[in-house]
Formats: structure tokens, C-alpha cells, sequence
């Protein structure tokens, strides 16, 4: 029911480009339909109407499949450890108390340890790159960041001027 083309056909292109998981919601939910999806290529085939718990589950179950190190994953440098599927930080063994978007920008900090993450491409690494936002929004977090972390004077994330952040390694 999608115009120009329907979700087959966009199943069959993203599958020649991707291996990106891909799950049908439809309102053709017989079961010629669902078995064609699921041939093309599709992960998992949802009819509607669908429960927003069943569907989550069904997302769950997929990116457990696909991509097993991210449902696993757990970073740490320093003294942060981070364990991203439960999204907690604990520096020095204790947990700190981080915002969605702090904990965010730290994963993308941490995913990228010793490398400058630019200011503009920070909350895009973030997950974040829907989020609009003013030039100087991405230091006030970092600022935030930086206090919840007890990184005063900032030796863990240090500032490269005119381009964005760093984490430091060790």
C-alpha cells in the first residue's frame, strides 16, 4: 500500500545493497503473504494489527540474530566501564547517574577511544542526528558529562579546539 513501490520490492533492493535487518509491518498478513516476505528476504513479518510489546520483542529477537556483539556489548576505557544494552556507566565502580543523550555521546566517545569525534558529528555518532539542536548544545552535555564522570580538570575527555572531542585511551 506504500506509493511508487510496494514493500516487497523495497525488501528485494535493500537485500541486493544490505545485509541491514528487516522486519515487514503490514496489513497483508494471509499466509501466501507472509511466506513470499519472508522468501524475499524479510527477517520477521508483522501483520497488523500488531501489540507494540509482541513487536518490540520481534525487534529484540532480530538484532539478537543479526548482530549478537551489540546485544553483548560492553566498553571500557580508563576507569568507565560501560555495558551498553543495560545502558549504565560506572566509573571507579560506581554507577553514574547519566541522561539519555550523555550516555549516548559517551558510547559514541568511547566507540571511538583516542580518536577527535568532530562537534557536528558527535550526536550522529550519538544516535542522536535527528535531534536539532544549537552550536554549543554538544559542549553543555560534554560539560555535563564531565561532571558526572569526575573529570575535573578533564583528563578523560580533553577538548581539540575548533573540531570536537576526544577520549582519552588510558
Amino acid at each position: 500500500m506504500m506509493p511508487g513501490m510496494d514493500g516487497l520490492e523495497v525488501c528485494k533492493r535493500i537485500r541486493t545493497k544490505s545485509n541491514v535487518p528487516v522486519i515487514m509491518l503490514t496489513a497483508r498478513g494471509d499466509e501466501t503473504d507472509r511466506v513470499v516476505g519472508l522468501e524475499i528476504g524479510a527477517d520477521d513479518y508483522v501483520g497488523k494489527p500488531f501489540s507494540p510489546r509482541e513487536l518490540l520483542a520481534r525487534l529484540r529477537a532480530v538484532l539478537r540474530r543479526s548482530r549478537p556483539e551489540v546485544v553483548n556489548e560492553q566498553l571500557q576505557a580508563n576507569n568507565i566501564v560501560v555495558d551498553v544494552p543495560a545502558r549504565t556507566a560506572t566509573v571507579e565502580g560506581k554507577v553514574a547517574d547519566l541522561t539519555g543523550i550523555e550516555f549516548d555521546i559517551l558510547v559514541a566517545l568511547m566507540r571511538r577511544a583516542g580518536r577527535v569525534v568532530p562537534r557536528d558529528a558527535l550526536l550522529s555518532e550519538a544516535g542522536r542526528g535527528d535531534v536539532v539542536v544549537g552550536e554549543r548544545t554538544v559542549d553543555v552535555h560534554i560539560s555535563h558529562l564531565r561532571q558526572k564522570l569526575g573529570d575535573d580538570p578533564p583528563k578523560l575527555i580533553k577538548t581539540v579546539r575548533g573540531v570536537g572531542y576526544v577520549l582519552t585511551k588510558d
